[in-house]
Parts: structure tokens; C-alpha cells; sequence
């Protein structure tokens, strides 16, 4: 039984994002191809942590830092002192340069710019560009701003979770090795602890009522909410009869109904 990403998932995790059907769109390919729609553990693990880095927002890495104070606290190693980060303040393209060229195979002068953090997994260096261009059939490395699209950052997050074998701690409920394995680190872990507590209520009372394999609409239980191949459609707009639903795009033969609570979902046939 796989579970339903919806809008109401991602809002939870991402409430600043304006565009949430196209993150659903996006990602549920990505989820199923990887096993990760198979638990609300797993699910709701990945969304808190890309959520945590991205909002789920095609955007790259800001480093514009007004104080140089505050370059200091991020990379303590490259700047130990305020005056060796005056310089950076106020100025993004030198301090990506600074601080990424010369690894993650940036060769050239502008890499650490070029290939700095982008798209919902904060994608950075010249090495992660090509590679997992190649594994998506995409120059990533010649146009790293393709990552800002939303099916190729959901590509890229599916196959670095799946890389790490984030499923499996996933399912001990790990937040601290996921974070870990994505972070480097445990940056953010709160907020990322936050967010999954956000959403986790909500993908265990789906896969509660998915599990009982609800098959009829019970006359006690009104439901408010349409999915029709996990499109959401308005109720008033649609006439379920037997196994049959009139939409605004015509009349389709059901196949399946299950409902959740106060949401119903259809499966009609394919035409």
C-alpha cells in the first residue's frame, strides 16, 4: 500500500511554498520509484528535510551576508577573525568563490559561484553537478540552473536519499542520521524535528484509512473533499452514482473508492 502525497503534506512541512500541486506533481513519481510513499516514516522524514533546506523553492544558495560577523559564525575555519570576512560582506559571487572553490571538483575561478547550493536539495559543487546530471540524462553541469526546475530537483533528492539508504533509518524513526547524511552535520535538526512532527499526524491517519481498504461511502461519515486520480476536484462540481462519477470533463466508470475520514478518493478507468 502506498500512501497519497497531497498539498495539505507539503503545506504542513512547507508552509511558505506558493506552488504546492507542483511539488506533488513532482514528487510522487520520485516517491514511488524509491519505496519511500511505502510508510509515513519515510515520507514524512524526506519532506522534513528538504522542506528544512528548501521550502521546496527552485532557489539558490543566498550568500549575500551583510555583517561580516556572520560569515565568521558559518565558516569559522576560512574566517577567523572579522576582518578576514569584511571583504565578503555584502558581496555573494567573491565568498562562494572563497569558500567552495578548490573542492567538490570546482577547478575554475567562478565554480564556487557557478555551483553553489541550488534547487530543494541545495545541490553544490561541480562534481554533484555532473553526476547527477548523468544519472538523469541532464547537463546539469553545463546549465546548473536547471536544478531550479521542480521535477529535476525531485529527481535529484530521490536518488540522493536512496543513495544513503535514508529508507532504513527512516523506518527507526532516525532523525539524527538522516540529518547527518544530508547535513553533514546536525544543522537545523529542530527545525527539521519540527516539520516532521507537523506532518507525520497526518500520513499515519491516511495510511490508517487506507488500510482498512474503505470501499464504500458510509451514509454517517459525509465526505467534503474529492480526489479523482489524486486530482482534487470540487465536490459541487461532481455527482458520484454506483460506480460511476460526472465531472465537468465528462462521465468516467469507478473503479476503486476509499475514504479518509472526510476525504473521498476515486480511481476511475482509464478511457
Amino acid at each position: 500500500m502506498n500512501l497519497i502525497l497531497q498539498p495539505e503534506h507539503i503545506r504542513a512541512v512547507a508552509p511558505r511554498n506558493p506552488d504546492l500541486q507542483a511539488v506533488v506533481d513532482a514528487l510522487r513519481p520520485v516517491l514511488e520509484r524509491h519505496g519511500i510513499d511505502r510508510s509515513p516514516e519515510r515520507l514524512g522524514m524526506f519532506l522534513a528535510q528538504w522542506a528544512h533546506e528548501s521550502e521546496f523553492l527552485g532557489v539558490r544558495e543566498n550568500l549575500n551576508y551583510s555583517q561580516a560577523s556572520r560569515i565568521c559564525q558559518t565558516w569559522p575555519r576560512r574566517f577567523p577573525t572579522v576582518a578576514s570576512a569584511a571583504p565578503y560582506a555584502g558581496n555573494p559571487q567573491a565568498l562562494a568563490n572563497k569558500v567552495y572553490n578548490g573542492r567538490m571538483g570546482n577547478t575554475g575561478p567562478n565554480d564556487g559561484w557557478a555551483y553553489r547550493g541550488g534547487g530543494w536539495p541545495q545541490l553544490t559543487g561541480r562534481d554533484a553537478y555532473r553526476a547527477y546530471g548523468q544519472r538523469i540524462g541532464l547537463d546539469l553541469e553545463g546549465n546548473p540552473n536547471l536544478i531550479l526546475q521542480a521535477s529535476v530537483s525531485a529527481q535529484v533528492c530521490g536518488l540522493f536519499w536512496a543513495d544513503r539508504g535514508l529508507n532504513a533509518a527512516a523506518d527507526q524513526g532516525d532523525m539524527v542520521t538522516i540529518t547527518q547524511r544530508i547535513n553533514g552535520g546536525q544543522n537545523g535538526a529542530q527545525d527539521r524535528l519540527e516539520r516532521y512532527h507537523r506532518v507525520i499526524p497526518l500520513l499515519r491517519d491516511q495510511q490508517a484509512a487506507l488500510a482498512s481498504q474503505e470501499a464504500i461511502v458510509h451514509p454517517n461519515i459525509p465526505w467534503k473533499r474529492l480526489f479523482v486520480n489524486n486530482t482534487e476536484f470540487d465536490p459541487t462540481t461532481a455527482r458520484l452514482e454506483g460506480d460511476t462519477i460526472t465531472l465537468p470533463s465528462g462521465q468516467h466508470q469507478v473503479v476503486k473508492k476509499t475514504q479518509v475520514g472526510e476525504k473521498l478518493y476515486v480511481t476511475t478507468r482509464t478511457p
